[in-house]
């Protein structure tokens, strides 16, 4: 009896590298990389910078340069994945898995390059930045699933531009204190992370994907009922 010799660590490290690597590829990831590398740019390039005005707007009040950075890794979580038309008949678990580990990869790189910005820059902008995190991406996930990847940046930047234009605000989920400052309390924390659990959910369900061919149900029935008679026999 032949017996294949177990794989060395070295080998097996190898070919889950691989493996990763082509996974990530198969579903797009590759397009967000930008996105992180350019939040992490200008988190550490612009660490100490104030932004009091946008060309002719002036912001009241000047908000820190690094909170900008949660706009582009959002932008980059919404395009985390995006796939061509497959072959792929129906929704499974296999498929919600890979649409989910795409969407969390995305976020643990980005809460990484928020804790890299944060520990650079002069103002306390963690827990801010945490936040606009939170809430942009559930946007960007959940418009990038609704109508796909390249419209996933529109809710994101038309509530952050919004945001400039709204005049000051003592209230803390009015739009300017959700994005833009740097600290944050529990009443944004909480509204944060329910809009990022309903995005990452309507992501991951793949409610209007058009990257999977749909079975009516009539199809999915027949089928079934073709296995079982096949079996039967």
């Amino acid at each position: 009896m032949h017996v294949r010799a177990l794989l060395t660590p070295g080998e097996g490290a190898a070919r889950a590298v691989t493996t990763v690597r082509a996974a990530l590829s198969a579903t797009g990831f590759g397009a967000a990389v930008p996105y992180f590398a350019g939040g992490l740019v200008i988190g550490l390039v612009f660490r100490q910078e104030y932004i009091s005005r946008i060309g002719p707007i002036a912001v009241q009040p000047p908000f820190a340069a690094t909170m900008v950075v949660p706009l582009l890794l959002a932008l980059g979580t919404g395009v985390a994945h995006g796939t061509w038309p497959s072959a792929v008949l129906r929704r499974t678990l296999r498929t919600a898995a890979v649409r989910a580990g795409s969407y969390l990869l995305a976020s643990l790189v980005s809460l990484a390059v928020v804790a890299v910005a944060a520990a650079a820059s002069d103002a306390t902008v963690g827990p801010g930045m945490v936040r606009s995190l939170l809430l942009l991406s559930g946007l960007t996930m959940g418009a990038g699933a609704i109508s796909g990847i390249a419209f996933a940046w529109c809710p994101a930047v038309v509530i952050c531009s919004v945001a400039v234009l709204s005049p000051p605000s003592t209230s803390p989920l009015s739009l300017s204190s959700m994005i833009f400052s740097g600290e944050a309390v529990g009443s944004q924390l909480v509204v944060a992370c329910s809009v990022y659990v309903a995005g990452l959910a309507v992501a991951v369900i793949d409610v209007a994907s058009r990257g999977y061919v749909r079975l009516p149900r009539r199809s999915r029935r027949a089928e079934r009922s073709t296995r079982r008679v096949g079996g039967s026999r």
